[in-house]
């Protein structure tokens, strides 16, 4: 598994455009894998007043091409092996975290299948997090977690004019690794649905170093 980032060059139109438009991201997340057809993880981050584009991979990407459309002329982006991270992962260890991901729920329809539909209010999304935690190896720490951001993405689907809008949360806390297996896959394949366009990406930052 590899880790990648790309600093991002926010003063570019087309970055600018980027990052409120998934679906160009991801397009150009495809392209740094070739011909090789694999589901990705990525999302856009903020640090210190940067910009980033992360991706978490099971091959490493060529990240010039993400680089060339959204980044600072001579900035490859850089790859490490992310199973170094994996492997320090014990049962009961305590990590900071943040989770970019789309909270939602199936509204029940008599004999009809649910219409999915995203949790507008923190309250909801909350609980929607709680809830995916028991189900991905972790639990949250009471009362350490909060949403940082919530937003709309609104966007035309590549090679359709299909309207598709993503409600965008951002989560921040702490958590306790309880099923060592389950939580390495899920910082692996991520939490939630519309992981194509940036959202299930789970980062974590062991306290105390």
């Amino acid at each position: 598994m590899y880790f990648s980032r790309v600093l991002l060059d926010t003063s570019k139109r087309k970055t600018q455009v980027a990052i409120v438009s998934p679906n160009k991201i991801h397009g150009a997340v495809e392209e740094a894998f070739g011909e090789r057809q694999s589901r990705n993880l990525w999302r856009i981050d903020k640090l210190r007043d940067k910009s980033y584009l992360l991706i978490v991979s099971a091959v490493k990407p060529d990240l010039s091409c993400i680089a060339a459309q959204f980044g600072f002329e001579g900035d490859c982006g850089e790859s490490r092996e992310y199973d170094r991270l994996l492997n320090r992962i014990e049962k009961g260890s305590k990590w900071h975290f943040r989770l970019t991901a789309n909270p939602v729920h199936s509204l029940k329809r008599e004999k009809e299948r649910g219409k999915v539909v995203a949790h507008t209010t923190e309250k909801y999304q909350l609980e929607w997090l709680y809830r995916q935690a028991e189900k991905k190896g972790f639990c949250i720490l009471p009362d350490a977690a909060c949403v940082m951001e919530s937003n709309w993405r609104i966007f035309t689907k590549r090679n359709t004019r299909q309207k598709v809008r993503i409600l965008e949360v951002v989560f921040e806390g702490t958590l306790c690794v309880e099923d060592v297996d389950l939580f390495r896959d899920t910082l692996m394949s991520g939490i939630g649905r519309e992981k194509a366009y940036g959202m299930g990406l789970l980062t974590i930052m062991r306290i105390g170093g």
